[in-house]
């Protein structure tokens, strides 16, 4: 939106508000009284406005400024005086005024070709500045994505008028990524999505005959993408933790001991903190310091026998009487001790 591009009545049409506090995070607007309701049709199409996640914009010597849409709400005040009507007749009485805040994303600038979106903002607004609703041609200008290798389409932007969404896999996956939703609301299909549609899009650039260079590792404690990348052409390796090596479909997950420290290995294996911890990291450090190769020696294994015995045994004592309840009873010293002289 430049100033020689655009008339003044195109912008008096467009209008919607006015600047009312500006801050770096926030910038609230005072919604003028005939401004949309719910939908606005003076931007060539139906758009819906004000919706929360919605754009507007603020023109600027720079270009125009684009807001997101955080929060809108009713306010009372008092009933605001409207330039050349003398409203004799009102009552002085608190008037609700529609108001919304916006969060800056940056500016857009025209072009020969369209506009652009320049990322940041180094010139906010002052109070009493305009507030326009973006035409659709600048709400697709803010949704698409221009750059050369952005040719993977997501989906499309219901308040851009269903403008189509695209992304470069290379900026995408190579920067911290969440997607974020309620259980069962989409997030594993967005992702297995994101990944097959980002490796068809790389095959359909370099040729059906070729493989990407790409690498994705998935964990996936809850077996929600085993078949999610049947049929993907290339080496796909799957593994999981089984103690039945029988079947078949899937490798044997395998990690070295030196990947984790005992922490990360207690959390990966949910061990227990008071028996199954202990023991975790007695284990761990005869792996490292090289006593795992004479794991079959009777005197180590009498030696891990002990440790383990008093470990328990110090855990049973510190619950106190509950320990010797009806000796030899079931969880408590008594069980322990049966179970030892069986061992």
């Amino acid at each position: 939106m430049n100033p020689s591009d655009i008339t003044y009545d195109d912008l008096r049409n467009l209008t919607i508000g006015t600047v009312e506090s500006v801050s770096p995070r926030e910038i609230k607007i005072l919604l003028d009284l005939n401004a949309p309701q719910n939908t606005a049709l003076n931007t060539g199409t139906p758009t819906l406005f004000p919706k929360i996640n919605g754009y507007v914009l603020l023109p600027n010597e720079a270009g125009a400024l684009i807001g997101m849409i955080s929060w809108i709400g009713i306010e009372h005040s008092p009933y605001p005086k409207r330039k050349g009507f003398k409203d004799f007749d009102l009552v002085d009485l608190p008037f609700p005024l529609r108001k919304m805040s916006i969060s800056p994303l940056g500016i857009l600038k025209k072009e020969d070709k369209g506009y652009k979106i320049e990322r940041g903002v180094y010139s906010y607004p002052s109070v009493g500045d305009a507030v326009v609703i973006p035409t659709h041609e600048q709400l697709q200008a803010i949704v698409e994505n221009k750059d050369e290798n952005a040719k993977i389409k997501i989906g499309n932007s219901p308040l851009a008028a269903n403008a189509p969404v695209y992304v470069d896999p290379d900026k995408l996956f190579g920067r911290h990524l969440a997607v974020l939703g309620n259980t069962g609301s989409g997030k594993s299909c967005s992702v297995a999505g994101l990944i097959r549609w980002s490796l068809e899009a790389v095959k359909n650039e370099i040729g059906h005959d070729k493989n990407p260079n790409a690498r994705f590792i998935i964990l996936d404690p809850n077996g929600e993408y085993t078949k999610t990348f049947d049929g993907i052409s290339g080496k796909v390796r799957i593994f999981k933790v089984a103690f039945d090596e029988k079947k078949t479909g899937f490798e044997q997950l395998k990690v070295p001991a030196w990947m984790w420290n005992s922490y990360e290995w207690s959390s990966i294996s949910q061990a227990s903190g008071k028996t199954q911890r202990p023991l975790l990291r007695s284990a761990l450090r005869e792996l490292r310091s090289g006593n795992y190769q004479t794991a079959k020696n009777a005197e180590v294994e009498v030696k891990r026998f002990l440790v383990s015995f008093l470990v328990s045994l110090t855990n049973k004592l510190k619950t106190g009487s509950a320990a010797f309840i009806d000796f030899p009873g079931k969880q408590n010293c008594g069980e322990l001790i049966e179970a030892s002289k069986e061992t």
